[in-house]
């Protein structure tokens, strides 16, 4: 009788064809129209029911949203999203509403959360295209 050993990354649920050294990336239930999420702890979450394409499509972009975070320019919480464009530029909050972000300091500024309307999002696909 013989049995097969799961490999670690099955074991902890790491997708391994698509984590680095610095992003593990796990496969996880994210939720409709959610491909893929970069975490402040340098991990990445991508939604278990993507095809492999959308999952590998994903990873640059969120690769540049952990770049941005190190670089301080992006940072976030479960209530709100900062974005600095740069050293010149003023910081710009963002609060979070059911899948939407509203600028705090200009209401008609709102958009859904991963659309490119979002300035660090169109930056991060600008970037990796």
């Amino acid at each position: 009788m013989s049995f097969k050993l799961k490999s670690k990354g099955e074991i902890l649920g790491i997708n391994e064809e698509l984590s680095s050294y610095s992003h593990p990336v796990f496969e996880k239930d994210l939720g409709p129209n959610v491909i893929a999420e970069a975490n402040r702890d340098g991990t990445t979450f991508v939604n278990k029911n993507a095809s492999e394409k959308q999952k590998a499509d994903a990873i640059p972009e969120e690769n540049e949203h952990h770049c941005q975070m190190q670089r301080g320019e992006l940072q976030y919480t479960n209530e709100t999203v900062t974005w600095k464009k740069d050293t010149k530029s003023p910081s710009r909050v963002y609060e979070r509403m059911n899948g939407h972000l509203r600028a705090m300091n200009s209401p008609a500024d709102k958009f859904m959360e991963g659309s490119t309307k979002a300035p660090w999002e169109a930056a991060a696909k600008q970037k990796v295209n």
